[in-house]
This record gives C-alpha cells, structure tokens and sequence, in this order.
C-alpha cells in the first residue's frame, strides 16, 4: 500500500503538540533487518524523509549514523527477536541520537 496524506497530517499534529509544550520534535529513522539482508531500501523510506523535511522536522537517519558506516551492519541485529537490534545496536543507535541533541543544543 502506498502511504496516505494521513501519515503528514499525524506527523504535522504532533509536531504542533510537541511545539505547544516548547518541545522539539525529531524523526528517528530505524531502518530494518532486509534493507541489509536484502540490500533493498523500505518502499516508503523516500515518503517518510521526504515529508518529515516539508515539516521542517529534523531527521535523525540512523541508517546513515549508524548501520551505513559499519563494516558488518548485520551484525547489529539479533537473529532471535525477529529483526530487533543487538544490544551494540542500541548502543550505537543512542549515541547517534545524543550527539545529535548535544550538537542542536539539547543537552547539556
């Protein structure tokens, strides 16, 4: 199924919501066990980024922090959870994400 204007407005309602407390809201892009075992990217990848950039929501791609720079990105996932990370996964997955809070200011 190809996505619907009901993802940009949900992504849009929360935005506001998250803004009406002066929060900041960011787009955390996981991506999943095929786009490396199958070396194809998620159908609606391009839709997701795409929208989220029209919202001016900033992305956190933790394909490209993360699993695009690893050597062996499988390796991250756990072959007994159906397709969830590794612990290292997480690991490297929060890194990715505090340093792009500590770089916009967020955290101190």
């Amino acid at each position: 199924a190809t996505p619907t204007p009901i993802f940009r407005d949900i992504l849009q309602k929360s935005k506001q919501m998250v803004s009406a407390w002066n929060g900041k809201m960011y787009l955390v892009y996981l991506p999943a066990y095929e786009r490396y075992s199958s070396g194809n990217e998620h159908k609606n990848r391009d839709f997701v980024m795409q929208t989220a950039t029209e919202l001016n929501i900033p992305i956190i791609d933790i394909h490209s922090k993360v699993f695009d720079p690893h050597p062996d990105p499988l390796s991250l996932f756990s072959s007994s959870f159906g397709g969830h990370y590794k612990a290292e996964g997480y690991r490297l997955l929060a890194e990715a994400i505090e340093k792009r809070l500590e770089k916009d200011g967020l955290l101190h």
